[in-house]
């Protein structure tokens, strides 16, 4: 509060969405959220974590990103980001026991182990905008988008 960073004093909205991209006929783009939009008004520099974990055809996924937003130059939002997707697939299962849980007279598959899919972490700009990132883990495409504006009037 005693510094000499006078926009530190104001607020920052951030804003956090995963979707998942598949490529469609004719190469045309389809998207379907993964992690909804999850938005919080945050102090300058407070770091802040969204997860999510969200259940796949083969186990499950967990998303997880930790962000700070700060003023920058210029008008413009500095953010910092780690992503982090961990997976934990079913244990394999004989066929008896698949066809026992599909016919629910079994409980639903064990997770295995979980593990680190995919890491990525950047520092980057915006102006009010929307900064997107691809990634993919085992073959599925998927892409972060971090929103971030000032709340200085």
């Amino acid at each position: 509060m005693f510094g000499d960073r006078s926009e530190a004093l104001w607020p920052l909205e951030i804003g956090v969405e995963i979707v998942a991209v598949e490529r469609g006929v004719a190469g045309a783009a389809a998207e379907n959220t993964v992690v909804s939009t999850y938005e919080l008004v945050v102090a300058d520099g407070q770091h802040t974590t969204f997860s999510e974990v969200v259940a796949t055809p083969h186990g499950q996924r967990a998303f997880e990103v930790e962000i700070v937003a700060r003023h920058h130059a210029g008008g413009k939002i500095e953010l910092e980001y780690d992503l982090y997707v961990r997976q934990a697939r079913f244990a394999q299962l004989t066929w008896s026991d698949y066809v026992l849980h599909r016919l629910a007279l079994a409980p639903r598959p064990r997770l295995g182990p979980d593990a680190l899919a995919a890491a990525r972490a950047d520092i980057v700009e915006t102006e009010g905008g929307v900064h997107s990132q691809r990634f993919t883990v085992d073959g599925d495409l998927y892409e972060v988008r971090l929103y971030a504006q000032t709340m200085r009037g």
